[in-house]
């Protein structure tokens, strides 16, 4: 074999372990297993998807989950130019100078992991998102599917969005503790599990180096182009605020706080 094959085959196979290691950090994470949907205009169209719960907290299991999309009332909105870039907070701007009508969910119906499941709803009792408790998911080599719809997304025309990404909250639960017993920065935290936005200033933020799920919206550029003066258009990540963490994340019944324990 020559040199420059052997320089060709080092890096193919340096590039195919970078890509599985890739593949099993994702795996590792708690994310949508549908994250990606087009645009639609339709007031009853919905993307079926669910919260995919990979493992526990080290070797403890998850006994309940959180999950919310953003309240689009005063999240944090943040652009780029590149999907893949650093996203920069617009100050001043609103999300639904982006979208149509904000995003809300539908519960599935079923108990294959958790027997009780509640919605979290903003302040109109929209269904923002749901907890769910009562069941139990091992640590290891076991996954949970919490199946969800997400209400149809429209695209402002005006907007110079190519795509609309919502970053949920999500915290996998493992122990019942109290605010002082939770470390978020900790990923080998035996009492919970947070997948959420890093640096919104809530106790909830994950680590800088979390990248947590996500659920984007396609634009149609065909039926809703972008305006002349959009160029190449900006890609636009919407993110719950500090106050809508502090209010949605803990887990309430009949007005009780029950985690984090009081």
């Amino acid at each position: 074999m020559s040199l420059s094959n052997t320089k060709l085959l080092s890096a193919c196979v340096g590039s195919a372990v970078l890509m599985m290691t890739a593949s099993q950090n994702v795996l590792s994470h708690t994310r949508l297993s549908v994250p990606v949907t087009q645009e639609s205009s339709s007031a009853h169209g919905t993307t079926s998807t669910a919260v995919n719960i990979p493992h526990g907290c080290t070797d403890n299991p998850v006994i309940g989950n959180v999950f919310f999309l953003p309240d689009t009332t005063d999240a944090t909105v943040q652009t780029s130019t590149d999907d893949f870039a650093t996203f920069e907070t617009a100050t001043g701007d609103n999300a639904l100078n982006h979208i149509v009508n904000p995003p809300f969910i539908r519960l599935i119906k079923t108990n294959d992991v958790f027997n009780v499941q509640e919605f979290i709803l903003d302040p109109l009792n929209n269904p923002l998102g749901f907890w769910a408790a009562d069941g139990s998911l091992p640590a290891h080599n076991w996954v949970a599917q919490l199946p969800i719809n997400i209400t149809a997304i429209a695209i402002q025309p005006e907007s110079c969005a190519t795509s609309v990404t919502f970053v949920p909250a999500i915290a996998n639960i493992c122990n019942m503790t109290t605010m002082s017993e939770i470390n978020a920065a900790d990923p080998d935290d035996p009492n919970v599990d947070f997948w959420t936005a890093p640096g919104v200033g809530s106790p909830y933020d994950a680590p800088d180096w979390t990248f947590p799920a996500s659920y984007k919206v396609v634009r149609d550029l065909v039926a809703n182009p972008l305006p002349e003066s959009c160029g190449e258009g900006v890609a636009v990540r919407i993110v719950p605020s500090a106050a809508q963490m502090e209010r949605d994340m803990p887990v309430k019944i009949n007005g009780q706080q029950v985690w984090p324990q009081p």
